[in-house]
């Protein structure tokens, strides 16, 4: 029964939410001196399909409406902010869409784990607590989600990027132009880096800067070795130097840069290793060993 009241609570401060931040749009001087009197036919588009499932008809468009409201009240920093480490994870969602989600979060997860504390006996400073952690969560969790996703996604980029570039400079030393270069890189690489590398020299085949589409790339990436090899290209391109020479020296350096992150990673290794060790290891050994003698001499004494 408490399930059901802070669900059917949620549910209306949520909708009434809505209901507050829905804004009709803006009705021309004409329109207004017509008094609603302008007929406007509907666009069949527009109208949700009768036969479509619940979802489609109903939750979509309320989300749809829900997203353009939080975007809109959003800051600018702060959207473009939330837009651009969500393109560097690789997540195909809008700033208001995640927000959204972080709000059913913080107001679905407080009231179970309250519900939980309350049903599994704790008192008033339990619940409380049990609140307190569904908020903490249902903030925190997508955020660390969110960093963990775009520190994974720059790793496999990071390591695809002395391979491609390999292959570029074979590719332009063989006599191709840098854009079939990369080409043949999208059909040899497969990954998050072929993904914006694909999109890049789309917006290239439109007709954008290449300039511009390389700079957005590594924009949109977050490497930083990418984008100083990037800026290197784009240098030697508006100098007239050998772009596959360049390359080689940026792809040196990027494995240089690889080889030295796992030998730091290596000797890391043994200071990592001291907590298990004191903590699960040596007492298992020390009962182990010690467990028979203590018991000796307990018979003996």
């Amino acid at each position: 029964m408490e399930v059901l009241v802070a669900i059917a609570t949620f549910m209306t401060v949520f909708l009434a939410s809505y209901g507050l931040m829905y804004k009709q749009t803006s009705v021309s001087a004409m329109d207004a001196r017509l008094g609603g009197l302008k007929y406007q036919r509907a666009n069949k588009q527009d109208l949700p399909d009768p036969e479509a499932a619940f979802n489609v008809r109903v939750i979509q468009p309320i989300v749809r409406n829900v997203t353009r409201q939080v975007n809109n009240l959003l800051p600018s920093t702060f959207s473009e902010r939330v837009e651009g480490a969500l393109i560097q994870g690789g997540i195909k969602m809008k700033p208001g869409q995640f927000l959204v989600v972080v709000g059913v979060l913080v107001g679905i997860l407080p009231l179970l784990f309250a519900f939980l504390g309350a049903s599994a006996g704790m008192g008033f400073q339990g619940v409380l607590g049990g609140f307190g952690v569904g908020v903490f969560a249902g903030i925190y969790v997508p955020r660390i989600w969110l960093l963990g996703r775009i520190k994974r996604r720059k790793k496999e980029i990071w390591r695809s990027l002395p391979d491609a570039f390999d292959l570029v400079t074979a590719s332009v030393e063989a006599g191709l132009g840098i854009d079939a270069a990369f080409t043949r890189v999208i059909d040899k690489v497969s990954g998050p880096f072929a993904f914006e590398l694909t999109r890049t020299m789309n917006e290239i085949q439109m007709g954008r800067a290449r300039r511009d589409a390389f700079t957005e790339l590594a924009e949109r990436t977050g490497v930083d070795e990418l984008r100083s090899l990037i800026n290197a290209v784009i240098q030697a391109e508006s100098m007239g130097i050998s772009i596959g020479s360049v390359i080689r020296v940026q792809t040196g350096v990027i494995r240089t840069k690889r080889r030295q992150k796992a030998e730091e990673q290596a000797f890391k290794a043994p200071i990592k290793m001291v907590f298990p060790l004191v903590f699960f290891i040596f007492p298992a050994i020390m009962v182990i060993i010690g467990g028979p003698a203590i018991i000796q001499m307990k018979d003996a004494f």
